[in-house]
């Protein structure tokens, strides 16, 4: 009698050591400490809507095809952005065109490389001094500079919120003026996602754009001291770019 009560008194303890290592809901073969053969409901959770919370919990539970649990750090998606880098450009020399409608190739680019599994966002600011070479009312309707970017060598996109295009004045005063001319600056900001595993070449590019009857329209700078006009400044262009990590 002693000799069975002993036996009995181990079943329940070989249990409760197997279910310390791993439990099987709806399952006689677990395979993780907890396994689930069926779906899960969680009644009560935190609210995180504050933003210490927000840093607190940072971590984004995952599964894979087989349903077993993961975690992934700093997935919160109100993480702040990175400096990653920055980069400029200068115009090297003017760019004179006698085209009458259209664009203006000014050879004038950066290029960013945005990181596999991130998100970037870029900031672009340029600035180009534009000048035509008559004071003839009538001689030019509309010149100034277009915004674009590609993508790994793609084709070229407009930024609109980047491009900056004037109507020319009609008329022109003051005595002597043998040309006119203006400084152009834009900004733009581009948000860029890369989910893959392999970083993106992305280009931005600023180009001229001219309607123009007769007159003549140059890009950057005018001259070099001391010519004349010399002080007009050259093209310039920089882009800031933030990275955050893609979950």
């Amino acid at each position: 009698m002693i000799k069975k009560l002993f036996i009995l008194c181990l079943i329940p303890f070989t249990l409760l050591t197997y279910s310390q290592s791993q439990v099987g809901i709806n399952t006689l073969n677990p395979t993780q400490t907890l396994d689930v053969n069926g779906g899960a409901r969680v009644r009560n959770m935190t609210n995180i809507d504050t933003e210490a919370l927000s840093l607190e919990y940072n971590n984004r539970v995952v599964a894979n095809r087989d349903g077993v649990l993961g975690y992934v750090v700093n997935s919160n998606t109100t993480a702040p952005w990175s400096f990653n880098d920055n980069k400029y450009a200068v115009l090297s020399s003017p760019i004179s065109t006698e085209v009458r409608t259209g664009r203006v190739n000014l050879n004038f680019s950066i290029r960013v490389s945005v990181p596999a599994k991130s998100q970037a966002q870029v900031e672009i600011n340029y600035s180009m001094p534009v000048m035509h070479s008559l004071r003839t009312a009538g001689t030019i309707s509309y010149m100034g500079c277009a915004l674009y970017m590609s993508v790994n060598g793609g084709r070229d996109t407009e930024l609109e919120m980047g491009s900056r295009k004037y109507t020319v004045p009609g008329s022109y005063n003051g005595i002597g003026v043998s040309a006119f001319g203006m400084p152009i600056s834009g900004f733009a900001i581009d948000i860029i996602s890369n989910p893959g595993n392999t970083p993106i070449d992305v280009v931005y590019k600023v180009d001229g754009y001219v309607e123009s009857n007769s007159a003549s329209v140059t890009f950057g700078m005018y001259a070099e001291r001391p010519s004349y006009n010399y002080n007009w400044g050259r093209g310039a262009m920089s882009a800031q770019i933030f990275t955050k990590p893609i979950n």
